[in-house]
């Protein structure tokens, strides 16, 4: 795309667009960075419950352990029979007592799962175990509850003490409490498996949990539901000297939370894209009220210079910058006038008629003594060859023209008038630089005996020429500026220009088209085309009207080598206006035609089906 195509109007758009479609991406992606945030913290908060559920479970453990150790360890029964193995007696009794609560059961027996009881001397031996519950576990106590029995202080030797340890059958809780009362005589040990009791942790947390092994296998799973979201938190319960016990995985629902982020994300981007709308609206608004309107007000007066309307623009509700530009252009387009005014006064003091030929002889400046001295409007002169206006042939003394040293000729011209008079005229033909390429000035004066006259004519025409040749370099790119101009800009260098033969055909052939169309679709007269359309001008020869120029535009030998292209596209469009909407095939044909014309005018080739 060039930038040549582009707006300010379209630019601002697509800056305030652009600025739009980042603030969304940037909120979403601050939406996306927020629920990780709510989702860590989510995490980080059950991870902080699990961790006092394990503990509340814990606690829970402990309590039911030490009220059934305190109450065997107060069992009169239990500690005669201690007392007699530790006096050497056999320990089958001891054993038996010790098999009575995992066999019979106790108080509160449903809350833990009581898996041993074993009972130890007061310097911390080995003394008997129960024979029921779970065989394989180590004959001794933990190595954490020996070193914090043992490092006590006596006033503490009639509490309890408890651990998690590992063993060799798994996680266990041991809790250890003297036997026999105030004056013990050795220390129980109440061996209970926590496993058991983790499925508390669930009901505290009221989530779905699941208990793993350090090994990974998958021991138990509580309170799972039909939820499609799911939160995973990790949590390790740790044994009391600091080893993994169990692998603890809480399942967070956070489907509500997530329903939440997206509720205020879409709150969010349609937020956004109703605060960059409303910029848009009210920036557009001042935009085109401060920048966009002066511009086009500019550029409007800028093509009325074009056309030669000097009128100063004003700009009342510009921006400092646009008034600045404004002045700097009204003192542009003063001067231009100026000057043109100066040279046009300059030309139409001299009361010689002056002509301007371009490389194909083709009439692109004339003053206003030229079109008096014919009897031509300017539009009528315009549109004539150099062969309605003289009887000798232009072109052949142009070429004869370039033989000589000095590039001018003096000579004598029949001239034809509107009015069908021919006149003798003093003319003084010289080469001229006409658009960059060669062109000539023909000066015509009526015919006269006068010598001295005849050089100061020759003066004129020096000074004549110079002013011509400014005229002319000044309204290169912008013919319209000074009167009496013709197809000033259509001609333009071999490399840059259409092909004019094919640009005189597709003119001639709209033209016929048109005609046909104009007299056997609405069977009127190629005259009546000519008045009702105001494009074509109608002359009277002998009292009788004709239609001399658009005759010229109706076959390829007489169509002028520079067709007026105005013309042609005005009086399409004129017939097309006037086709009744059920002439589609006439529409079709003639608008097809006007279409590769146009195409021609733009330099770019038609392709061809």
């Amino acid at each position: 795309m060039k930038i040549k195509t582009l707006s300010i109007k379209t630019v601002t758009v697509a800056i305030f667009v652009m600025i739009g479609i980042v603030a969304i991406v940037l909120s979403l992606l601050a939406g996306s960075y927020f629920r990780q945030s709510a989702l860590d913290a989510q995490m980080h908060s059950l991870t902080r419950v699990i961790e006092v559920a394990s503990e509340e479970m814990q606690h829970r453990l402990r309590q039911r352990s030490f009220d059934l150790g305190s109450k065997l360890a107060h069992s009169k029964k239990l500690v005669k029979v201690f007392n007699a193995v530790i006096h050497n007696a056999p320990t089958d009794q001891l054993i038996n007592q010790l098999n009575d609560p995992i066999v019979n059961g106790f108080v509160g027996f449903s809350e833990i799962n009581l898996v041993k009881l074993r009972v130890y001397d007061l310097e911390l031996n080995f003394i008997a175990e129960s024979s029921a519950g779970t065989s394989g576990i180590e004959q001794q106590l933990p190595s954490y509850l020996i070193e914090l029995i043992s490092a006590r202080p006596k006033q503490d030797r009639l509490k309890g003490v408890d651990a998690l340890w590992l063993t060799s059958v798994g996680p266990l809780h041991s809790s250890v409490i003297p036997l026999g009362g105030l004056r013990p005589v050795g220390f129980l040990e109440v061996i209970v498996d926590p496993l058991f009791n983790l499925e508390a942790i669930a009901n505290i947390t009221q989530t779905p949990v699941s208990f793993y092994a350090m090994t990974g296998e998958l021991l138990n799973t509580v309170n799972h539901n039909n939820a499609e979201e799911y939160l995973p938190v990790e949590y390790l319960l740790n044994t009391s000297d600091g080893q993994p016990a169990f692998r603890i995985v809480g399942l967070e629902n956070v489907e509500e939370l997530n329903q939440e982020m997206a509720r205020i994300r879409t709150v969010t981007v349609s937020g956004f894209l109703l605060l960059v709308l409303a910029t848009l609206l009210l920036a557009m608004w001042l935009f085109s009220r401060f920048m966009l309107s002066p511009v086009d007000a500019m550029v409007k007066n800028m093509r009325k210079v074009t056309q030669g309307k000097f009128d100063p623009v004003e700009n009342s509700t510009a921006l400092r910058e646009f008034h600045e530009l404004t002045t700097a252009f009204n003192t542009m387009a003063s001067q231009v006038r100026t000057r043109t005014n100066d040279l046009e006064r300059l030309l139409d003091l001299d009361e010689s008629a002056i002509l301007c030929l371009d490389k194909d002889n083709e009439i692109v400046f004339f003053n206003r003594s030229a079109a008096s001295h014919f009897g031509y409007t300017s539009e009528e002169i315009n549109d004539l060859d150099l062969a309605d206006l003289f009887v000798d042939d232009i072109a052949l003394m142009a070429k004869k023209i370039e033989a000589h040293a000095d590039g001018k000729m003096n000579t004598t011209l029949e001239c034809r008038c509107k009015n069908g008079q021919t006149l003798n005229c003093d003319v003084v033909i010289n080469t001229l630089d006409v658009m960059g390429q060669q062109g000539h000035a023909i000066a015509l004066r009526e015919k006269t005996e006068n010598t001295a006259n005849s050089e100061q004519s020759e003066q004129r025409q020096d000074a004549v020429e110079q002013s011509l040749a400014s005229l002319l370099e000044f309204a290169k790119n912008n013919p319209s500026l000074v009167l009496g101009l013709g197809n000033l800009g259509e001609a333009a260098d071999g490399e840059a220009s259409v092909d004019k033969t094919q640009l005189r055909q597709q003119a001639v052939s709209i033209m016929s088209i048109s005609l046909a169309i104009w007299e056997s679709e609405l069977g009127k007269s190629k005259l009546s085309l000519a008045e009702q359309s105001g494009i074509w001008p109608v002359y009277i020869d002998k009292s009788t009207p004709t239609t001399r120029t658009l005759d010229k535009y109706l076959s390829l030998e007489s169509c002028p080598k520079n067709p007026r292209s105005k013309r042609v596209i005005d009086t399409a469009e004129f017939v097309l206006h006037k086709l009744p909407d059920d002439c589609v095939t006439a529409q079709e044909t003639l608008q097809t035609s006007l279409d590769v014309y146009r195409t021609l005018l733009s330099g770019v080739i038609p392709v061809k089906n």
